[in-house]
């Protein structure tokens, strides 16, 4: 059964089909020629097709697109995680998941083409990070699972690599000078001796502020971390610390403090003006630039932390309790899980003869 009705002077066809009714436009102007047209033409034809399955107009099913389930899982975890890391997972929803599968319908998505979209990250990325990317991709599939839009998860029909973990290089003493007086800016210069001589984490010293520094009891105080251009909580409890200014550092920050003081709240500002994103900017070009002028292989900025932590063991002056507070480590266990091999052996000696009672 069929009729034609008008509707804001455009003819639509109402048809009654498997006992729904089905509205068709027709995209033809309400007038008597095109009524006489649908009517003697249009309409039995469209009946015909039905009737024949040519066409099928039943009403289609709502899609549960990848985007739908990405945003359940980001509401879900917004109130759950810390910010800092809610916005790693958008970051990643939105940068590495969505421009390729955000359109599709989740239940469409053949594991042929999760496998080459996984293998493309563990190609281009470490594999910890290709992990960590291919776990939210997976959590997404888990919120359809549970709603029934799919009746099964690929991810885990795919094998992960074993995570690599990522060792302590630390430069040497000499490796550190050459590097801070090769740097060609002053800021630079700044960044790079805060960074070896305090062990703070690439966020953590972005987001350094004037007042968290103490220059009279040479302290400064760890508050926050910067990512994707907000100031969070750092990454632990422990990681809220004070950690000393050493002489050494001293004449930077004062330099630091004559360039951008008066500009800004924070220590290091862009040439904007503004404090840093995160420490992408500073890793991947600065960084990078300065390694490949004193000719040296690419090593992780991440190992200036490194090289803090082996020389302030290698120094002997620090009990592994004190290092361990001074970097933000959980406990010392993890302290010494990283930088064994660096502990110097007369500091792993230890008296037998020493009696317990």
């Amino acid at each position: 059964m069929a009729s034609l009705y008008a509707k804001n002077n455009k003819l639509y066809l109402s048809i009654y089909h498997k006992g729904q009714r089905v509205i068709k436009p027709t995209g033809l102007d309400d007038n008597a020629k095109n009524r006489k047209l649908v009517e003697n033409d249009l309409l039995p034809n469209v009946l015909f097709q039905i009737q024949t399955n040519q066409i099928d107009i039943s009403p289609k099913k709502d899609i549960k697109t990848v985007a739908f389930y990405a945003e359940l899982f980001l509401k879900t975890k917004n109130a759950l995680v810390k910010e800092s890391t809610y916005i790693r997972y958008y970051s990643i929803i939105h940068n590495q998941i969505l421009p390729l599968f955000g359109d599709r319908d989740i239940s469409s998505i053949k594991l042929s083409e999760i496998k080459k979209w996984y293998n493309y990250w563990i190609n281009n990325r470490s594999s910890a990070t290709a992990i960590y990317i291919a776990n939210i991709f997976s959590a997404i599939f888990k919120e359809a699972f549970y709603d029934e839009a799919v009746d099964k998860n690929p991810f885990a029909y795919i094998r992960r690599p074993k995570k690599e973990q990522g060792s302590a290089k630390p430069f040497s003493v000499d490796t550190i000078k050459m590097l801070i007086e090769n740097a060609q800016d002053e800021w630079f210069k700044n960044f790079l001796a805060l960074s070896f001589f305090t062990g703070l984490r690439t966020g953590e010293a972005v987001a350094l502020k004037w007042d968290d520094i103490n220059f009279n009891s040479q302290e400064l105080e760890v508050k926050r971390s910067r990512r994707y251009g907000k100031d969070v909580t750092p990454k632990t409890q422990k990681s809220n610390r004070v950690v000393p200014i050493f002489d050494e550092l001293l004449p930077y920050l004062k330099s630091q403090y004559e360039l951008t003081y008066s500009k800004s709240e924070y220590v290091f500002i862009s040439m904007y003006g503004t404090p840093f994103n995160d420490g992408n900017r500073i890793r991947d070009y600065h960084w990078s630039k300065l390694l490949e002028k004193v000719e040296l292989p690419y090593q992780r900025l991440y190992d200036t932390r490194s090289s803090f932590a082996t020389m302030m063991l290698s120094s002997g002056k620090f009990s592994i309790n004190h290092i361990a507070q001074m970097m933000g480590h959980t406990n010392i266990e993890m302290l010494i899980h990283k930088y064994n091999k660096f502990i110097p052996s007369e500091v792993r000696k230890i008296d037998k003869s020493i009696g317990l009672f």
